[in-house]
């Protein structure tokens, strides 16, 4: 069992420690510890204590009281006007210059003190617990959400180094124990069919791994509760593993716990397994990269996540690059000559290319569709995104691929488009398997 850092990994010590069997009988566990030594905070609580120094100052000496304050949106480029050193500079004032502003001043200083109490303490408040303070000074819980991130951004640090955190939402399931720092410990295997609901990461001090193999990262909630009640994380032909979920859009919660893990278990192979649509590659895309909004966060990214599906060749009962009988087609799909295919441009805009017909496809039309306006449109952003940010080549490429081939088919589909039995094992065991050993 390792010992986890909620912060940074800068240094290893070894330990050990042993978790013996208590009066309710819970199983003893007997491990060897790696300490990870940690800059608790990541100099939140002296950057918060700055702020609230300034601000008596400025009460003392009568003088307008400011509040640095950066927004994660006004940050990127393209979507600020001004010049950057002004937005670099931005600041909320008391007393404002209207109304909204002095309101702002008073909830933005709501979350400072609370956070402040939270690093004092010891103690994590989410962000749920910040807005029911008071919901009438916030207005609503998107407000918090969105101040909260820029106070974090703001002060050079992730949100969770503020002791605040999400309501928990990812869930967990497989042979993996969980050691919270008050010394309760969290058999993730025993809940086979709801998983357990995944604390964050400044709960937890250590973590048992035990034959653990792969983690296999789920986008949805209800192809997870059917693998866990399989039981698949223990029964897998790829052997012992552990299923993970964040019920859709990766909260940064999950997001940190499998940086974490992987921090720790650089070995431990993480699979992302999502639909076969542009959101299901935007959600493999930001385990790996981060999301825009949140790009300020820190160890909340894990660049080595393998996609492991469902792409467009397991829609096809004999996957090849699609059928082509001239140059014109050929372009389209950007497989002449056996080149790198180039990114499309307006994707929404380029016809279809000739497209399998329906007996082509492994499963009945019900699991495959056409893609919708929205879909295409959030193609070609991604697209967009991939060409702007990245060499043609590695897991970008292979995004850049499946999505043109999306668009040019004009097709997407759920993950159960590959299930065969009712619960994917036959082929996530030859996928995963596969995986594997491929080397």
């Amino acid at each position: 069992m390792d010992e986890i850092s909620t912060n940074s990994t800068e240094g290893y010590s070894q330990g050990t420690g042993t978790h013996s069997q208590d009066s309710s009988g819970a199983s003893s566990v007997n491990y060897d510890a790696v300490n990870v030594v940690a800059v608790a905070g990541n100099g939140a609580l002296d950057r918060i204590e700055s702020l609230l120094e300034a601000i008596v100052d400025a009460v003392t000496t009568g003088n307008e009281i400011l509040i640095p304050y950066r927004t994660v949106r006004a940050s990127r480029p393209g979507r600020s006007q001004g010049p950057p050193a002004a937005r670099q500079a931005g600041v909320v004032r008391f007393p404002g210059r209207t109304i909204q502003e002095a309101k702002k001043f008073e909830a933005l200083l709501c979350i400072i003190e609370l956070s402040h109490e939270a690093l004092l303490s010891g103690m994590l408040i989410t962000k749920r617990n910040i807005y029911y303070q008071s919901p009438d000074l916030f207005g609503s819980q998107a407000a918090v959400d969105v101040m909260v991130d820029n106070l974090a951004f703001t002060l050079g640090v992730g949100r969770g180094d503020l002791n605040i955190v999400a309501t928990a939402k990812g869930l967990i399931s497989g042979p993996i124990m969980l050691i919270s720092r008050d010394g309760s410990v969290i058999d993730c295997g025993l809940s086979h069919s709801t998983g357990i609901l995944l604390p964050s990461t400044s709960e937890i001090r250590s973590i048992g791994f035990h034959e653990v193999q792969w983690i296999l990262v789920i986008e949805k909630e209800a192809t997870f509760r059917t693998l866990a009640a399989a039981q698949y994380a223990k029964n897998s032909r790829a052997g012992h593993g552990i299923l993970i979920t964040a019920k859709g859009f990766p909260d940064l919660a999950t997001r940190r716990f499998l940086s974490v893990v992987h921090s720790m278990r650089p070995s431990l192979v993480i699979f992302g397994l999502a639909d076969f649509d542009p959101d299901g590659i935007s959600i493999v895309r930001t385990y790996q990269n981060g999301s825009r909004r949140l790009e300020h966060e820190n160890e909340a990214t894990v660049p080595s996540l393998c996609w492991l599906g469902i792409k467009s060749r397991d829609l096809l009962s004999s996957w090849q690059s699609p059928a082509v009988d001239d140059e014109e087609d050929q372009e389209l799909y950007g497989t002449t000559g056996g080149e790198s295919p180039q990114l499309v441009e307006n994707s929404d805009h380029q016809r279809p290319a000739k497209r399998p017909r329906l007996s082509d496809f492994r499963n009945p039309s019900d699991k495959v569709s056409s893609l919708t306006l929205r879909d295409r449109k959030k193609a070609g952003d991604i697209l967009r995104a991939i060409s702007s940010v990245e060499l043609p080549s590695g897991g970008g490429l292979e995004h850049a691929q499946e999505l043109q081939r999306m668009l040019m088919l004009n097709i997407k589909a759920e993950i159960q488009a590959v299930d065969s039995y009712g619960d994917l094992s036959t082929w996530l065991d030859d996928n995963l398997y596969a995986r594997m050993h491929a080397d």
